[in-house]
């Protein structure tokens, strides 16, 4: 894993960095932006495995899932602090050794629409309640199919996966998919919070 920390030129409001990775590497890119900014990610990339997540501080679990979501997107930042953007290869693709070339290309504007340039990294915010690792039950199919893509290195398309519904003192949602002529079913359980527990 590679640490980068992002800087935008003096006087831009954004940048593109291009870089590569192969197999089981991953970079983790650091931006410093403030509750209220507006955060555009966009990765184009020659490898249809490469994907790019993006953590809050303090979160455990990601604010965006590129392998759910796929590779663009434009959030209102919920909190200040530093945000790491994880780029990375599905876990099939990595086993496989190959390789992807990407460019990340990064914006980052405040609330009332003027950019900024985030060169200066903020101090971080603690976890505050209602964190994205807090999922309601109509989210928990989507972010299941993203964690059963990275453990079985399935596309999320080709995965299906039920509603949630509660199983004792637990939420549960259950899928499957078709790989080799064989069907392999998991299920996906999450606390009564809605913080994601495991998958088996």
């Amino acid at each position: 894993m590679r640490n980068e920390t992002v800087r935008f030129p003096r006087g831009t409001s954004g940048t593109t960095v291009e870089d590569s990775i192969t197999g089981n590497e991953s970079v983790r890119y650091s931006i410093g932006v403030s509750a209220g900014q507006t955060m555009d990610v966009q990765l184009d990339t020659d490898n249809s495995s490469n994907y790019f997540n993006i953590t809050a501080p303090g979160a455990s679990e990601a604010l965006f899932n590129g392998s759910i979501s796929g590779n663009d997107t434009s959030l209102v930042v919920p909190s200040s602090g530093n945000y790491i953007i994880d780029v990375y290869l599905m876990r099939n693709a990595a086993r496989r050794g190959e390789t992807a070339d990407y460019d990340l290309t990064l914006y980052v504007e405040n609330s009332q629409g003027r950019a900024t340039d985030p060169t200066t990294p903020r101090q971080m915010s603690p976890p505050q309640n209602g964190t994205p690792d807090q999922l309601d039950t109509s989210q928990m199919p989507r972010f299941c199919s993203g964690e059963a893509s990275a453990e079985f290195g399935v596309r999320p398309q080709y995965i299906t996966v039920n509603t949630a519904f509660q199983s004792g003192n637990r939420y549960v949602t259950q899928g499957y998919f078709d790989r080799d002529g064989e069907s392999t079913s998991f299920n996906c359980w999450f606390a009564l919070d809605g913080s994601f527990d495991s998958l088996n």
